[in-house]
């Protein structure tokens, strides 16, 4: 199978067809349903106590090589005034901690800037309600994923765009302390970013890119979460696309959903007859997977608590899909995720003043 670069022709973009204009309503109605959800608001309710809040920004990093577009990273911090404040990379791994988990939130596509930060503050509130008395560091990284012309258009171009994300992304962890403990959400495209992190991490290659001289070669292993997850179901199987992305991770949960009308059409990322199917749709592909890695993998189908809905609103609101993600993501390390053996299920708040670009 061909592996889909993110600096690929503009050929793929110019497909149209019927499907197309299905998977554009459903774009449409998606990023209005996510608009709504994620509309700033005043803030009227601080984090806990023991947490910190960041935001580091992938945004508008211009042209130069991935390598060196790493060096323009944005940073901010949470000042408990109910505001972000710019800060930087020295500030933010001083207050690195190995009693301290570390969870990194990749949001989906078609969200601003500004959306960034409140989807972000929203996964935050949602997971630290009624989690456990360990301290959290919960950092949102924001990846150029705002509204493009056409909505086919953009989903092909947002999908090439997690490649360099996930570089960025990489290339971060790779700068925080290895003994602290880190976990990772990722919703539908930022997923992508995620697991494209985790491959190189692992010492893959995207597209003829790695990882340059590692600060911290060695480092605990991760905690993941994949809602809906914008990937072919194939792509962390060994020799695939993100096939070195497992070697990184000591559990990963999987929320699928089967009854997902966005991802039912998953394949006209590749053209109207593409054989792909999304990971969040079908669930992993586990022929050639080791049983030590089957070991790491749990999935169920989270259609029964959200419908066809995408967007992430409706897991987060999940009571019970948001109790089963928080061992993964927020508890402490003595803790950790269910031991669960891998399967395939069948089957408003207050936001912080928002920073400027």
């Amino acid at each position: 199978m061909r592996l889909p670069s993110y600096f690929d022709s503009r050929r793929a973009i110019r497909a149209g067809g019927w499907l197309a204009t299905i998977l554009a309503l459903l774009f449409a109605q998606t990023a209005c349903m996510q608009a709504r959800a994620d509309s700033p608001a005043a803030s009227c309710v601080q984090p806990r106590p023991e947490d910190q809040v960041w935001a580091v920004s992938c945004r508008s990093l211009g042209c130069e090589p991935l390598e060196q577009q790493v060096t323009q990273l944005k940073y901010w911090r949470y000042d408990r005034q109910r505001s972000w404040v710019r800060s930087s990379l020295s500030e933010l791994v001083a207050t690195d901690d190995p009693n301290v988990i570390t969870t990194l939130f990749a949001h989906g596509n078609r969200i601003s800037h500004e959306e960034a930060f409140s989807t972000g503050w929203t996964a935050y509130r949602a997971l630290a309600q009624s989690a456990d008395e360990h301290p959290i560091r919960f950092i949102i990284w924001s990846w150029p994923s705002e509204s493009y012309r056409g909505l086919v258009e953009d989903a092909r171009m947002k999908a090439w765009r997690t490649g360099p994300a996930g570089y960025h992304l990489g290339w971060f962890v790779d700068q925080l302390n290895p003994q602290a403990p880190v976990s990772f959400l990722g919703h539908s495209f930022g997923a992508r970013v995620v697991t494209g992190a985790l491959h190189l991490l692992g010492g893959g290659s995207l597209d003829g890119h790695r990882l340059g001289k590692r600060v911290h070669p060695d480092r605990q292993l991760v905690q993941v979460v994949l809602l809906v997850a914008a990937l072919d179901n194939d792509w962390l199987l060994p020799g695939h696309y993100h096939g070195r992305a497992m070697s990184q991770v000591a559990g990963m949960f999987l929320v699928n959903n089967n009854s997902d009308m966005l991802l039912k059409h998953y394949h006209i990322l590749y053209g109207r007859r593409g054989p792909e199917e999304a990971l969040g749709y079908t669930g992993l592909a586990t022929w050639c997977v080791s049983n030590a890695d089957l070991s790491k993998v749990s999935q169920i189908d989270g259609g029964c608590q959200v419908g066809r809905r995408h967007q992430i609103v409706g897991y987060l609101e999940s009571p019970d899909l948001v109790a089963r993600m928080r061992p993964y993501l927020v508890c402490a390390p003595s803790v950790g995720p269910p031991k669960l053996q891998a399967q395939i299920a069948t089957s408003r708040r207050g936001e912080p003043t928002l920073p400027a670009e």
